[in-house]
């Protein structure tokens, strides 16, 4: 007899998981602003970066195996413990010395290791680029979720300053994700880039922009007045500036799954997938709100 085919989950029961994963991750939040203590911020942030990177070496496979994937996982580390200490000792989240000196390290130890086995052409190249740009696109763009806490400067001690800046900035990526989610499911039919995401839609595009000008413009009338750089006029033009950037880094990720034919990067939460896929549309949209903050607007 044939295998019987495999059983399918059905979209509300991805729905529900999704759902009540986003609560959960939402529950995490809320604690961490209520208690205020930046030690537990560096510690998610830490965390989820590092099963990102963790994940992304999983994902490429073979060629970020052994000796290759500890030395990005370690230079990784030794970024983000450099990310804090200048932060520290500088009162400020710019970029400094540990963006200076971790991208060359990092190259200095993967061009090191070639030379104590045989090349294999191409694939050495691979391995180099591969880990260059899990190192770019995680390590380093994530610790821009960082550096939104400590708009405008931080002395160090007490609560960080920009708190509900990355709030506000999580609340409208998120929503856009959502919104881009649940319209696309309810009245999606017409796909937008079907070789990159099938799933995409361009009424699931409309829905991802009502999503971010409403977390937007809600964040503002909740907690206007610890929001020093935004009022509803700037509400507006980075719900949709972040909207799209939104959209284009969740179909970054999606580019890097479809090209090593992945589904999801990994299975730590139900209904989303792994930490990257938690954090893929952040690794963009806190840059671009970072740089929005800093040298767009002026408290």
């Amino acid at each position: 007899m044939p295998a019987a085919p495999p059983a399918t989950t059905s979209k509300s029961a991805v729905f529900f998981k999704r759902l009540t994963s986003t609560l959960g991750l939402w529950a995490v939040i809320a604690a961490a602003v209520g208690t205020g203590n930046p030690w537990l911020f560096f510690a998610i942030i830490t965390g989820l970066g590092a099963l990102g990177i963790v994940e992304w070496c999983r994902i490429i496979g073979p060629p970020l195996r052994g000796g290759w994937s500890v030395w990005v996982y370690l230079v990784s580390a030794c970024y983000a413990a450099g990310v804090l200490w200048h932060s520290v000792t500088t009162h400020t989240g710019d970029p400094g010395i540990p963006e200076a000196a971790a991208l060359p390290v990092l190259l200095f130890g993967l061009f090191a290791g070639t030379l104590v086995r045989p090349l294999e052409g191409q694939t050495t190249l691979w391995r180099l680029s591969a880990a260059v740009t899990g190192f770019v696109y995680i390590a380093f763009l994530f610790s821009f979720t960082w550096r939104l806490l400590l708009l405008p400067s931080w002395d160090g001690t007490g609560p960080l300053p920009g708190v509900f800046h990355l709030v506000f900035v999580i609340a409208v990526t998120k929503f856009t994700d959502m919104g881009a989610y649940a319209v696309g499911v309810l009245f999606g039919r017409h796909k937008m880039i079907p070789h990159i995401s099938p799933g995409k839609t361009w009424e699931g595009l409309v829905g991802a922009f009502l999503g971010a000008f409403l977390a937007a413009h809600g964040m503002v009338a909740l907690f206007g007045s610890k929001l020093i750089y935004i009022d509803h006029f700037h509400a507006a033009g980075l719900a949709l500036f972040l909207g799209a950037i939104t959209v284009v880094a969740d179909l970054a990720e999606s580019v890097v799954k479809r090209c090593m034919e992945v589904k999801d990067s990994g299975h730590v939460l139900p209904g989303i997938g792994g930490a990257l896929d938690l954090i893929d549309s952040l690794l963009f949209s806190c840059p671009a709100a970072w740089l929005y903050f800093k040298w767009v607007m002026t408290p």
